[in-house]
């Protein structure tokens, strides 16, 4: 493979990256909203961190982005190990389980755009946008 086309598969790479991101980035605050809405309702306890974010947010385009935000780090941050139980207890609290394609509608949707974002930034540095 030489330099040229490895620029060019860079570039090409980054570009899928960028309007799969913003395509999913929009599903994940309109479609898909409403799952998220479920999941948060069911492990926003009272008086937790994410009932606060709910009302300090609400429910615009950026308050959407933000409430998904939230309840995806809930699920990633309570799997660290000896410091997960704290976050999650100060967050919410999941009382009764989820089903797991319930969290999985949140999961990997917003995992995938970090992934999605990740790989364009990384483009952008292999192609030397940011010297």
């Amino acid at each position: 493979m030489t330099e040229e086309f490895l620029a060019d598969l860079a570039a090409i790479i980054g570009a899928a990256c960028m309007l799969i991101g913003v395509l999913l980035m929009f599903l994940m605050v309109t479609l898909f909203f409403r799952k998220t809405e479920e999941v948060e309702r069911r492990i926003a306890t009272p008086g937790k961190q994410l009932d606060g974010i709910r009302s300090i947010w609400g429910n615009g385009p950026i308050g959407r982005w933000m409430r998904v935000s939230h309840v995806y780090a809930f699920f990633v941050f309570r799997k660290f190990p000896r410091i997960g139980a704290r976050i999650e207890s100060r967050m919410g609290d999941e009382e009764e389980p989820l089903p797991r394609s319930l969290k999985l509608w949140v999961i990997v949707p917003y995992t995938a755009f970090v992934i999605l974002t990740f790989l364009f930034f990384f483009s952008g540095w292999y192609l030397g946008v940011f010297d």
